[in-house]
């Protein structure tokens, strides 16, 4: 266990041990959350979403369409791709719960 201070404006500084196990760097965000009567501090990462849409298109331009998938535009084809990550961000939310 490590004994930090809360400073002006209620910032306290992780020390370099924690922040090593963790791989946190300056400027990482952090989810923070209430558990019992202390805050639970956990690295979160944040996806650009025009970047990783570029990077699936970029992917999506250099397969094969599969025979069932022939003839749909590809928006169609983008629609189905979304509602599937939907679906199992869904299932990864609901099985941690």
């Amino acid at each position: 266990m490590s004994l930090v201070t809360v400073k002006p404006k209620f910032q306290v500084t992780i020390p370099a041990k924690l922040r090593k196990g963790i791989d946190l760097h300056e400027g990482d965000l952090m989810d923070a959350t209430i558990v019992g009567d202390g805050i639970l501090l956990r690295p979160k990462e944040v996806v650009n979403r025009n970047a990783s849409a570029d990077r699936i298109e970029a992917i999506l331009h250099d397969l094969k369409l599969s025979p069932e998938d022939e003839g749909r535009s590809e928006e169609e084809i983008m629609e189905d791709i979304i509602s599937d990550i939907a679906k199992a961000r869904k299932q990864r939310r609901e099985s941690k719960a």
